[in-house]
């Protein structure tokens, strides 16, 4: 978290020397709250910071600020929560927005107003995630409300949920939603990974997932106990490793990926998977 200040830097560059000036800026600038929690800035230029207290665009003048006001029954949307998390934007210039209460927010940067990113009024579940896809699909999830495939088309949204109550998901348990450089996208649940296809979803894997990464043409499923899962093509999945596991077992922290290496983090050290050789080694 940022505390208590914003930065705005301006850098003079001359051949004698190079000149670094700042700023300070609080809530008598006009920042919303001084505990600034993440700041971004947009494609038209103006920087975004979500604190603690609401919304703050900056355009290198001025502060805007946005709150939560409820939604109008003129359908005029607000924001959900005074805590803004993070701060994203996509391919067709929408503002998302993470706050508190596992809620996203769908602003518009073109009409500068919040929208209803489902298309069916169903934009206060819960989701913390989000993926976007190669096509500019938007993926949102959570570990308790399954998640959601968001398309924008032709100016309009429309939205498509996958839980185990519509049938088009194992369970509503999604540990991630990982869409791959040719366009496929997996998710992986507690119930195992699936594969989704033309709104369908085949089962590819049954273990309880934990990550996934791709390499060249094949991906790799890590589950919570430490087994690393290949699929290539249309083959079966099959094992290429399993970590090191203790009389306790293992805890899982996260994951990266640094070029054909995939860094797995967990609670007996560090270990890296070779993408290519498929071996597995411990990193102190």
């Amino acid at each position: 978290m940022l505390a208590c200040l914003y930065l705005l830097l301006s850098i003079l560059n001359t051949s004698a020397s190079v000149e670094v000036r700042s700023t300070h800026m609080t809530t008598t600038d006009g920042l919303a709250n001084n505990s600034v929690c993440y700041v971004f800035q947009d494609s038209k230029g103006f920087i975004w910071m979500g604190t603690l207290n609401g919304l703050s665009r900056y355009d290198g003048n001025t502060f805007v600020t946005l709150l939560p006001e409820g939604d109008t029954q003129s359908g005029r949307l607000s924001l959900s929560s005074n805590h803004v998390r993070s701060i994203s934007e996509d391919r067709n210039g929408f503002l998302w927005l993470e706050t508190s209460g596992e809620f996203f927010n769908c602003y518009d940067l073109k009409t500068e107003r919040f929208v209803d990113f489902t298309g069916r009024g169903e934009y206060r579940q819960h989701y913390d995630r989000k993926a976007e896809a190669p096509n500019g699909d938007i993926w949102l999830w959570n570990s308790r409300n399954g998640c959601r495939l968001i398309t924008y088309h032709n100016g309009a949204f429309s939205s498509v949920a996958y839980k185990k109550s519509n049938g088009n998901l194992p369970s509503d348990s999604v540990a991630y939603v990982y869409p791959d450089p040719d366009g496929n996208i997996w998710i992986g649940t507690d119930h195992g990974v699936a594969l989704v296809s033309s709104a369908q979803t085949v089962i590819v894997d049954n273990n309880n997932a934990f990550a996934a990464q791709s390499f060249e043409k094949d991906i790799f499923f890590l589950s919570t106990d430490g087994i690393i899962n290949r699929k290539s093509g249309s083959a079966p999945t099959a094992t290429s490793a399993s970590l090191p596991r203790g009389e306790g077992g293992i805890t899982l922290y996260g994951t990266l990926r640094l070029q054909n290496e995939w860094v797995i983090f967990t609670n007996t050290g560090g270990y890296l998977f070779d993408m290519k050789t498929q071996r597995i080694s411990r990193h102190p």
